[in-house]
């Protein structure tokens, strides 16, 4: 996985460094990585591709990342799936929805299992 993920990187400065344009998609960056190391890697990433004038669309959990959209309200817009919960049951309706998702599931999640909070 990481040669997959080193030389995705490495074609993308590539092709920054040549000019082109680029779109990029990344889903939870550097996941499996300590939360604050994974925190200040995806950081930095984004202030690079932010640098590099790259199109993104990046999917995570991290949502103290999502405050960088207050330091770059030019180039970062926060968007959310929610989840509606009834009678213990969450029910997502997979629209795409402005800013941060403040919807809590992980204790319903964990009391489905069996685990009280």
């Amino acid at each position: 996985m990481f040669a997959l993920i080193s030389l995705s990187f490495h074609r993308f400065n590539c092709s920054v460094a040549c000019n082109e344009r680029v779109f990029i998609l990344l889903d939870e960056i550097l996941r499996g990585t300590n939360s604050l190391d994974r925190h200040a890697g995806s950081e930095a990433l984004i202030k690079q591709l932010i640098k590099k004038e790259a199109a993104a669309i990046i999917a995570t959990h991290d949502v103290a990342l999502a405050s960088l959209e207050h330091t770059y309200p030019d180039n970062i817009q926060n968007y959310h799936f929610d989840v509606q919960v009834s009678q213990e049951e969450l029910y997502f309706d997979y629209s795409l929805k402005p800013g941060v998702c403040t919807s809590m599931n992980a204790s319903i999640l964990m009391k489905k299992i069996g685990i009280e909070m």
